[in-house]
């Protein structure tokens, strides 16, 4: 699948504006005794905004009229009060917005998380981690801006607007109508610039994406690119990535500082007819001295609001095109869940049992990985699985722990249908070691005890013994305590399967699957770990996949599978006397044993 198509992909799933809000006013709706307490704090505020022009009109009245010092003091006293509370007001009622949506944003991240869980593994192999990770940060801040700072401006600069304009017409209707004049081309000011902010919000959000996603395979892969002396085409690839986002970003930074400075030049304009016009009334004895400066200290206070809220406004845009890109991901059903006629079931014993199982990729075109399969594993059994390359074996060994979803009545376990199985039920009873042995970046010890509650030292000790790794935690500067580093950079490919077989073995599941476990490890090391895991195995169901026959051998039964299908079937014996694929594989791999030894 190219970029092009996976972007087109992804942008198929993308929810629309009313989802996304619906979604986000769940958030709000959650934090609303804090925004219901900001709304009433806005709204006192306002009052005691627009409190501070007409007190200061009504002192330099009384010053101009000849009244008397005490009165001239009382208004005084009261302009100061009026404006420290003000001042206090703003503060407060800040603070409760801009807390409120801090805890949506840590609501929503921590939903997001919870939600790339739940999601079944074909999710990821049509979404780029980049791309997510870009939406777990970048998305979510511009969430916040919109519901902290955004919401702000958007609720209280119309109140102040309309509560001077309110008061600029109780003192000269004329000269208010005059004033206000101008105010409305913001609404075909921000109707002209929206379109072109959400569209280049959106380019940016992904480009954003696309540029995580270059930098997070970069870095993981850095040992191919380095091995393949493919530096200079990767840097290519970055900084075409690059190149696209800077563009986006500068198209979005022309309107987005257009907007301010067009908006800004709204009261100034309000202002000039203040000066121009009210001067003269003023000169004429129309308009009192007070009234004046009361219009020039609304126009002059209302100059920031105004001027913010074209920035406000593209924080709208941007806020409303990053919760689409949320929702989008947000609105994507997990395929694999309980449903509604889960069974009661606390643990299982361990059979499993094929009924014509047909199995597709999500989406994928391509024939069946698995076709017409039917096959019965008794508890306490061993299946051994090898074939050719591409003939279905980890995937086979993929839909026992429900990694993938099933068509109902093709998959049993004990007996009962594996799409009716607790999915925590299911998963607490299996182990699985993929062939493809990941390890988080933390000490050796936690690694193995991934699984457990709480890090056992015992059932630690245990796991890492049968996994022939107590010589490996010799040389490692503090055994067990040791980080291995992202992916555990700091083992060799063999220490990094063994431990995962050691993360797999401290469970002590009622299923085990081994997908290729051992296949970076020697021929020694894997007889004695065979030997280990003998004992182990007892009273456990065990799948074995693997491409060396030395690994299946002791098997109760061994399977072939070629292009879906089993093709054979029987014990080790019995496969080598059937002179198929498995006899052939067999004495190619002794044919190479003999040559390695006497090399």
């Amino acid at each position: 699948m190219s970029a092009a198509d996976d972007i087109a992909g992804q942008r198929e799933g993308r929810g629309s504006v009313r989802a996304a809000i619906s979604r986000l006013s769940h958030y709000i709706r959650a934090e609303r005794f804090y925004y219901s307490l900001w709304a009433v704090i806005t709204i006192i505020y306002v009052g005691a905004f627009l409190g501070v022009p007409y007190l200061t009109g009504k002192t330099v009245d009384a010053i101009a009229t000849g009244e008397s010092d005490d009165r001239v003091l009382n208004y005084a006293i009261a302009l100061a009060l009026v404006g420290l509370a003000s001042g206090g007001l703003r503060y407060v009622s800040r603070v409760f917005v801009f807390n409120a949506a801090r805890q949506v944003e840590y609501e929503m991240r921590n939903d997001l998380f919870a939600h790339f869980q739940r999601l079944p593994q074909s999710f990821y192999f049509r979404w780029r981690t980049g791309d997510l990770m870009s939406r777990c940060v970048n998305d979510l801040n511009s969430v916040r801006l919109l519901l902290g700072p955004g919401l702000l401006s958007v609720i209280q600069t119309p109140l102040l607007l309309l509560g001077a304009f309110g008061m600029m017409l109780a003192n000269d209707w004329q000269l208010a109508l005059l004033v206000i004049f101008p105010y409305p081309l913001f609404l075909f000011i921000a109707r002209g610039f929206g379109r072109g902010m959400h569209q280049w919000s959106i380019a940016v959000q992904e480009g954003l994406g696309e540029l995580s996603n270059q930098l997070q395979e970069t870095i993981s892969g850095i040992a191919v690119v380095k091995s393949y002396a493919m530096e200079p085409v990767m840097e290519r690839r970055f900084s075409g990535a690059n190149q696209n986002l800077f563009t986006s970003h500068l198209r979005l930074v022309r309107v987005m500082s257009a907007m301010p400075a067009i908006t800004g030049l709204l009261p100034m304009a309000g202002m000039l007819l203040v000066l121009w016009i009210g001067g003269n009334k003023v000169a004429a004895g129309r308009l009192s001295t007070g009234d004046f400066f009361e219009f020039s200290l609304l126009i002059y206070q209302l100059t920031f609001p105004t001027f913010i809220m074209g920035w406000t406004f593209a924080l709208v845009q941007r806020g409303a095109a990053a919760m689409q890109r949320i929702d989008e991901v947000l609105a994507v059903e997990p395929s694999i869940a309980d449903r509604d006629d889960v069974l009661r079931v606390d643990s299982l014993a361990g059979e499993i049992e094929f009924r014509g199982l047909t199995f597709h990729y999500p989406g994928s075109e391509r024939q069946p990985a698995l076709v017409d399969l039917n096959l019965t594993v008794p508890a306490g059994s061993t299946l051994g699985i090898v074939g050719p390359v591409g003939s279905g074996k980890t995937t086979l060994a993929s839909v026992i722990p429900r990694l993938y979803e099933v068509e109902d009545g093709q998959l049993f376990i004990d007996g009962m249908e594996i799409n009716r199985i607790p999915i925590e039920t299911l998963r607490s009873n299996i182990a699985m070691v993929p062939q493809d042995s990941f390890l988080f970046s933390m000490s050796m010890a936690d690694n193995i005890a991934f699984g457990l509650p709480d890090t056992d030292p015992k059932r630690v000790a245990e796991a890492t013994l049968r996994a022939h790794l107590t010589k490996d935690l010799a040389e490692l500067p503090h055994g067990l305590a040791t980080l291995v580093g992202e992916r555990g950079v700091m083992l060799s490919g063999g220490q990094r399967q063994r431990t995962a077989l050691a993360r797999a073995l401290a469970l002590e599941p009622k299923i085990l699957i081994l997908d290729d476990t051992l296949s970076s490890v020697d021929a020694e090391t894997e007889e004695a770990i065979q030997r280990n895991l003998r004992e182990m195995f007892d009273g456990r169901t065990v799948v074995i996949v693997s491409h060396r026959i030395s690994s299946v051998r002791d098997c109760d039964r061994i399977i072939v599978l070629d292009e879906g299908n089993i093709s054979e079937t029987g014990t080790h014996k019995e496969l080598l006397l059937a002179g198929g694929f498995y006899s052939r594989l067999a004495r190619q791999q002794a044919l190479e044993d003999e040559l390695e030894a006497v090399a």
